[in-house]
C-alpha cells in the first residue's frame, strides 16, 4: 500500500513520510520514497540509503505502522 503522511508526531520528533507499506506473511516492512523530520529551521531530509537514516526510521517503525493501519492520512 502506497502512503503519504504529511505529519506524524513520534517519540523521535515530527516526521513527514511517503513510501510503501509491504506486508510479507508475518513481517511488515516499509520502503520509503521520501522521509523528513522537523528541525529547528524547517523540514530536514533523511537519507534513506544510509545506516544513520535507516536507523532513525527504524526507531519509529512501530508508530508508522500503527498510524497506517488505523487509516490516518494513508493514500493507496
Amino acid at each position: 500500500m502506497e502512503f503519504t503522511i504529511n505529519r506524524i508526531n513520534t517519540v523521535m520528533g515530527i516526521f513527514r513520510l511517503s513510501g510503501e507499506l509491504l506486508a510479507k506473511s508475518e513481517a511488515t516492512a516499509i520502503r520509503y520514497s521520501s522521509a523528513e523530520f522537523m528541525g529547528t529551521d524547517g523540514w530536514v531530509a533523511i537519507n534513506t540509503e544510509t545506516e544513520v537514516g535507516l536507523s532513525m526510521l527504524n526507531e519509529i517503525k512501530a508508530e508508522v505502522i500503527e498510524h497506517l493501519t488505523e487509516g490516518c492520512d494513508a493514500v493507496g
